[in-house]
């Protein structure tokens, strides 16, 4: 009972966030919101994390199985990715490149 009153929990902040998703004016993804409302509900205490622990790290922990139906749906694409491969990669080292710098100033300059 304890799970699915957990999955009841993170789906309810789900639907939450995509019903306020539709009622703006812009797009806006719905999971991010409910992920906000989860978010903030969680840091001013208003829903104990005890009530989603354990259907959390379930999740957590089969979520690499989650991700099998998008790389399946990749597979259809392999055309398309293929040609701008070399441009997906830059992006991803720049990316990596200039996180890591910003990390390890914002670092540097807590530590002084």
């Amino acid at each position: 009972m304890k799970l699915i009153r957990d999955f009841v929990v993170l789906l309810s902040c789900l639907m939450v966030g995509k019903g306020m998703a539709t009622l703006l004016p812009f797009a806006f993804p719905g999971s991010i919101l409910g992920l906000l409302l989860l978010f903030f509900l969680l840091s001013t205490q208003l829903l104990p994390l005890s009530w989603i622990h354990d259907g959390g790290q379930l999740i957590l922990r089969h979520m690499a199985l989650l991700f099998i139906p998008v790389a399946v749906g990749l597979l259809g694409y392999t055309d398309l990715l293929s040609d701008g491969l070399g441009l997906i990669i830059s992006s991803a080292l720049s990316g990596l490149v200039l996180i890591l710098l910003v990390v390890g100033r914002l670092y540097q300059r807590m530590l002084s």
